[in-house]
């Protein structure tokens, strides 16, 4: 690479950034994943090698054939609405079950004598109600997912949704053609380049916080977040 290329690499890395560092239903999911500490170096490659392959086709000139078909986009939206809405649904059910374990908790807790007390609110009391270190550990181990159902669901939030079709094949494909069929390539390069730190970092930093998630008050929390910001991402494509 010459030192030409250098700005127009940069160029590249700072464009991809204005459209990957926000708020969705991609990044909230990598979020949750690094927090749980659940299979998050797979779900980061998933989510790098699937921009570089996006971003890659832009560069190539897919973008004109993603503009031509606008019934099929029509389509993909609707869809990634309806798949979004569904990982709210998960989300709250989350939220749901927590709260119903943490009020039997509180419940065993305030029965007079422990022989009242059946085994199963025992179980519940002694996961659910403590603050400890090994209680934390406990709750982010029960966040962990089969592999298999991890990549389906990051697959899903991130080719279902079409804003990353519009992103990262049309825009970026479109800017990255101003810069000739040569350095092109440096402008793509860039842009995945951001990609990579960006997924390492959101993996990365996520998984340090699971410390702060030793108690359902803030998986309760976070879930809730999470759940809110895919309905909302839903409306959005949706209403879009």
């Amino acid at each position: 690479m010459t030192i030409a290329a250098l700005p127009i690499l940069l160029t590249g890395f700072t464009s991809q950034a204005s459209l990957i560092v926000a708020v969705g239903a991609q990044n909230a999911f990598v979020i949750r994943q690094g927090i749980a500490r659940s299979h998050v170096p797979a779900i980061v490659g998933i989510c790098i090698a699937a921009d570089a392959i996006l971003i890659t086709l832009g560069t190539r000139g897919m973008g004109a054939v993603v503009e031509r078909h606008p019934s099929a986009m029509s389509a993909l939206t609707w869809i990634g609405a309806a798949a979004l809405m569904l990982y709210a649904i998960l989300a709250f059910k989350r939220v749901f079950v927590r709260v119903r374990a943490l009020r039997r908790a509180v419940i065993a807790d305030r029965r007079p004598g422990g022989s009242d007390i059946s085994a199963t609110d025992a179980a519940v009391a002694d996961t659910a109600a403590t603050g400890t270190a090994a209680a934390g550990t406990a709750a982010t181990n029960t966040e962990q997912s089969p592999l298999r159902t991890d990549i389906l669901t990051c697959l899903g939030v991130t080719f279902l949704n079409p804003n990353v079709y519009l992103d990262a094949i049309v825009l970026m494909g479109v800017l990255a053609a101003t810069y000739g069929a040569t350095l092109k390539w440096s402008f793509a390069a860039g842009a995945i380049l951001c990609s990579i730190l960006w997924f390492t970092l959101l993996g990365a930093l996520s998984a340090t916080m699971s410390r702060l998630f030793h108690s359902d008050q803030a998986w309760i929390a976070l879930d809730s977040i999470i759940g809110v910001a895919m309905v909302l991402i839903s409306i959005h494509l949706a209403l879009g």
